[in-house]
């Protein structure tokens, strides 16, 4: 096997690819709805040309037979791409509710692991047109990297990326700001680790295999940065208070509703070291939701405030190193740091920007792009926003048992949305 062929899983990578469990297998789901039907052969020639040049799709992750040695990617020498691409047809009646029915069941099963980990299903049937549901193992990318891998598959291509987000490492400046940095670095992974867990909810319980998901109707994403403008905040300010207000109301009205409650949001870390354009360049970090807030301009407030607390502070890089820690140690230790971090937190909350402007796939327009995130450890709810050609969506994906009815979350998502953007 030649040497290219073959190369080390990132300590980061090497800790999302053994987070996976029965319940909460650690895949990004995306689907792409087009607006009018695609050949399943022109489907073929697209990912032949442009996914399968990435060598991270014909590679299977190999374990090392040494304790503790890191595991490697490897070239599958049985690659077959009938094996991860699916011709399937929508089961009647062929609408948006059989589409999240299907998506659910697909977004419940783990990928095979002696394979490369991806797959993507060709759904026909729908009135609207093709669908693509890409499904990526969280340690092949993070959403950022695999949204804009799955816009190459575009007419566009790479004129079509999304804008750059995250934070960058300031560089210390001398040994004494080196170690101030070291200081405060310790001081948040020890404020981290304090946090208590959170209270009992709706969202809270053992997690079964079973997911659900849904996904909003498109928001303007203008509306909603004028909103935050007026108000001095910054879209995610807002955002987060839209999540917030939407399960204030959901688990409110099931008699559920916590006094407090924190999310696990991704901070991209920019400058980070990883293999080539994919990998995992984020941490997790806790932030308040502030679903106490009885008003809407209340949780705009408290919502900008946890999030200007969240750009001062060191977290995003600690957590981040806390990720890479993890990837190199024994499984059972992992896997205690999993849940030591996962109960202080009872959803994951993420953003991910899409391209500004209108795409096309195989001379069809992209009508829809969505988006839902994998949660590790006893999580069992995920809110996954996704921006695209000025509109904003957002997918809710769920444990079955605890909310078997997501569309619920959705509608008051968009109430909420409402309300902000005309108050």
């Amino acid at each position: 096997m030649a040497e290219a062929d073959r190369t080390r899983v990132g300590a980061v990578d090497g800790a999302w690819l053994r987070m996976d469990s029965e319940h909460n297998p650690m895949v990004i789901t995306t689907v792409l709805v087009l607006d009018g039907a695609v050949p399943h052969a022109r489907v073929e020639a697209l990912l032949r040309e442009r996914l399968l040049v990435h060598p991270r799709f014909r590679q299977r992750v190999a374990s090392s037979a040494v304790p503790f040695a890191p595991s490697h990617w490897e070239i599958d020498p049985c690659f077959d791409l009938a094996t991860h691409l699916h011709h399937v047809a929508l089961p009647a009646p062929a609408d948006e509710a059989a589409l999240r029915d299907l998506v659910s069941d697909l977004a419940s099963m783990p990928l095979d692991r002696a394979r490369p980990l991806w797959q993507i299903h060709h759904v026909e049937g729908l009135a609207q047109g093709s669908v693509l549901v890409a499904r990526i193992h969280h340690a092949v990318g993070d959403g950022v990297a695999l949204v804009e891998l799955l816009l190459t598959l575009t007419d566009e291509g790479a004129s079509g990326d999304p804008e750059v987000v995250g934070v960058v490492p300031r560089r210390a400046r001398g040994p004494f700001d080196l170690a101030r940095q070291v200081g405060a670095q310790a001081i948040a992974l020890g404020r981290m680790l304090l946090l208590p867990a959170d209270p009992p909810s709706g969202l809270k319980g053992t997690l079964g295999v079973r997911k659900r998901v849904a996904w909003s109707r498109p928001v303007d994403l203008a509306r909603l940065k004028a909103a935050a403008s007026v108000r001095s905040a910054k879209l995610n300010d807002v955002l987060m208070a839209a999540v917030a207000g939407a399960l204030r109301s959901y688990l409110g009205a099931r008699g559920t509703l916590p006094e407090a409650m924190r999310a696990l949001v991704p901070v991209y870390v920019r400058g980070h070291e990883s293999t080539g354009d994919l990998g995992n360049h984020f941490g997790l970090v806790f932030v308040p939701l502030p679903i106490a807030e009885s008003s809407v301009e209340g949780r705009v407030v408290a919502a900008k405030a946890a999030m200007d607390d969240l750009k001062r502070s060191p977290d995003a890089l600690v957590a981040l190193g806390v990720l890479a820690a993890m990837g190199v140690a024994s499984e059972e230790i992992e896997r205690i740091g999993i849940d030591v971090f996962t109960r202080k937190a009872s959803l994951l909350v993420t953003n991910v920007p899409g391209p500004s402007g209108e795409l096309h796939l195989a001379g069809r327009r992209l009508a829809a792009l969505l988006v839902w995130a994998p949660v590790s450890g006893d999580v069992g709810f995920c809110a996954s926003l996704l921006s695209y050609a000025g509109t904003l969506r957002l997918g809710v994906s769920a444990d079955g048992g605890l909310v078997p009815d997501p569309e619920a979350v959705v509608a008051a998502f968009e109430a909420e949305v409402d309300e902000i953007c005309t108050s």
